[in-house]
């Protein structure tokens, strides 16, 4: 929300709209632009934001890498986020979906690369198509889990994602990649260098390290409901949690 909008200056948030002669309130296009989420965003993942992300000496320099991508605009650089399972990955990737939706972007993509490659299949033609079009066309795409859909990439892997990519930035998209990989594993994992090298050249690499985030609130005690401590201690339990 911002304090600009015509529509809801004398009522922050709320639009005043006639209804059969009787003024009546609704929500204002601010508003719903400030507070949602960018729609294709998993569920777990659509209230992460700036002020939700756990910080600590490990992760740090990573939020201040996926702040600098969104200042960047459509001349930046991508971004490549590394690192171990949980350590925060996809929780940053999708914050910075939610935070270009707040700021107004509405053309944005996130796809899980397992599942991208099987809709992408060529047993589903139509499918494939559009597909791939939507996720060239989306001016913002997060592209989640590179390398972590078999053992070794097959060259219909290789070919599809180096494809994907290489239109994307023909056409002068922003993507932002993750990978428990890092460039040098992606390149063995493919078995080609072509798509990390591209990687290397075009993004920040940024690595996260640390605890996984979901084995710690799984291991953590239970709040002791006896004292007043007990939900804002799960409250510090949960937060940051992602991959």
């Amino acid at each position: 929300m911002t304090t600009e909008c015509g529509r809801c200056a004398g009522t922050p948030g709320w639009e005043p709209m006639e209804v059969e002669g009787v003024t009546r309130l609704r929500r204002c296009e601010c508003w719903t632009a400030a507070h949602a989420s960018a729609p294709s965003v998993p569920r777990e993942f659509r209230e992460a934001r700036w002020a939700t992300w756990r910080r600590t000496a490990e992760n740090r320099h990573a939020l201040a890498a996926a702040q600098a991508f969104l200042r960047g605009g459509e001349d930046g650089r991508d971004l490549l986020l590394c690192g171990p399972v949980g350590t925060g990955k996809t929780r940053l990737a999708c914050t910075v979906l939610n935070e270009s939706w707040r700021l107004g972007e509405r053309s944005m993509a996130f796809a899980r690369v397992p599942l991208l490659l099987y809709r992408l299949r060529p047993q589903a033609a139509l499918e494939t198509s559009e597909t791939f079009d939507r996720l060239v066309a989306a001016e913002l795409a997060v592209l989640d889990d590179l390398g972590s859909e078999r053992d070794a990439a097959t060259d219909y892997t290789r070919r599809t994602l180096l494809m994907l990519y290489e239109a994307r930035h023909d056409a002068g998209r922003r993507t932002v990649w993750t990978s428990n990989k890092r460039p040098s594993e992606i390149a063995a994992f493919m078995g080609d260098d072509r798509l990390s090298s591209r990687l290397v050249g075009r993004c920040d690499v940024v690595g996260l390290e640390g605890r996984d985030w979901r084995l710690l609130a799984r291991d953590a005690p239970a709040p002791d409901r006896r004292t007043d401590m007990g939900p804002a201690l799960a409250g510090a339990q949960v937060e940051g949690l992602g991959r």
